[in-house]
């Protein structure tokens, strides 16, 4: 609240960081570290720019497999996006403009700093594996629940969201955002869907609620 106040910031993202820090000798071993921690709050981005979001983004199903969690832990904010960095390149070289990550079975995960939702039926589904439990993706449980919108965790095939009606993601940065293309092949009829437009707009709506919001106080 600090940096926002402080910023002067109306519209701010704000983050919080705590690393396991650096060893003042050089040591190698990890228990000589001393701990760091950040915070900053910066104006709001977002994942997809204000065009994208209008339209749609197009992205691309990468063959770069995400690291599996018996060897990274997904739902730890790690910040390792290698395998993240890696599918973008893919992506860009397959003219997308963001990429989702496969489990390496059949399976989609997540992309760089989003999860991703499929509509089939008037149902949501988001992978259950392999992904960081974002907050905005339990936002999304939450108002899926107060819409009366079915919606659940589970594997999600490649070949599922490449079908589905509609498609999302979901994101600190930028809330709600619409997916229009999938590996150059339209989403249901390539423009945003009426079940994406509602969640976002109440997820906007959301952040005028006591409830799920705290006033910054800006002071004099």
């Amino acid at each position: 609240m600090q940096c926002v106040r402080r910023a002067s910031l109306r519209e701010a993202y704000v983050e919080m960081v705590c690393t396991r820090g650096f060893s003042p000798t050089f040591s190698r071993d990890p228990r000589d570290a001393v701990n760091t921690f950040l915070a900053f709050a910066i104006p709001y981005s977002s994942v997809a720019d204000r065009e994208q979001q209008a339209r749609g983004l197009n992205i691309a199903i990468s063959r770069i497999r995400r690291i599996p969690p018996s060897s990274v832990d997904p739902t730890v904010k790690n910040y390792h996006w290698l395998d993240l960095v890696a599918g973008l390149f893919d992506a860009y070289d397959r003219d997308a403009e963001n990429v989702v990550l496969s489990d390496g079975e059949g399976g989609v995960t997540e992309g760089p700093g989003f999860n991703i939702f499929a509509a089939r039926g008037g149902a949501l589904l988001t992978p259950d594996h392999g992904v960081l439990e974002g907050i905005t993706r339990q936002s999304a449980f939450e108002l899926c629940h107060e819409l009366e919108i079915p919606v659940s965790a589970g594997a999600l095939s490649a070949a599922d969201l490449v079908g589905a009606e509609e498609v999302f993601i979901t994101s600190t940065a930028g809330g709600i955002m619409p997916v229009t293309r999938i590996d150059q092949r339209p989403v249901g009829d390539g423009r945003p869907g009426p079940l994406t437009a509602r969640l976002s707009a109440l997820y906007w709506a959301k952040h005028e609620d006591p409830a799920w919001s705290t006033a910054v106080d800006y002071g004099p």
